[in-house]
């Protein structure tokens, strides 16, 4: 018998097929080029190699970016930059995504140059703010 067809909201889980979520597309978004586990970020590393011998990879959406905590991601991963991390908390990091470094060394780095991730995350919000009340009194 045909499975139920019902209404699906956006607040909705939804399961996403894991095969799908392992998926390394091309630059262009246009062709499924490999894929990693989210296990060993020196498997990323080889699958990389390997696809960039025939293709640009895309690298601002490397599967698995849910193991990137919470506190290092948005404008810390730009930032440091962090492409992809796995279970065991190694990180692809750099310009050009060509060093592997742990969580709590990307932690240091914060800690060491301003204080932590929420002494930078708070610095960047004063800078925003004074730069809006900068616009705001040039625009009156």
């Amino acid at each position: 018998m045909a499975e139920e067809i019902r209404r699906r909201f956006s607040l909705d889980k939804v399961e996403v097929d894991p095969v799908i979520k392992n998926r390394i597309m091309s630059a262009d978004g246009d062709e499924h080029v490999g894929d990693w586990n989210g296990e060993n970020i020196e498997d990323l590393v080889k699958e990389l190699d390997r696809i960039e011998e025939r293709v640009d990879a895309n690298y601002n959406n490397l599967p698995h970016n849910s193991n990137l905590p919470e506190d290092l991601r948005d404008q810390v991963e730009k930032d440091y930059p962090i492409w992809a991390c796995d279970q065991q908390g190694m990180c692809l990091t750099g310009e050009h995504a060509d060093k592997v470094v742990s969580i709590e060394k990307v932690r240091r780095h914060y800690d060491k140059k301003h204080g932590g991730v929420a002494a930078f995350q708070e610095k960047l919000r004063l800078e925003r703010e004074q730069m809006i009340a900068d616009l705001n009194r040039n625009n009156k």
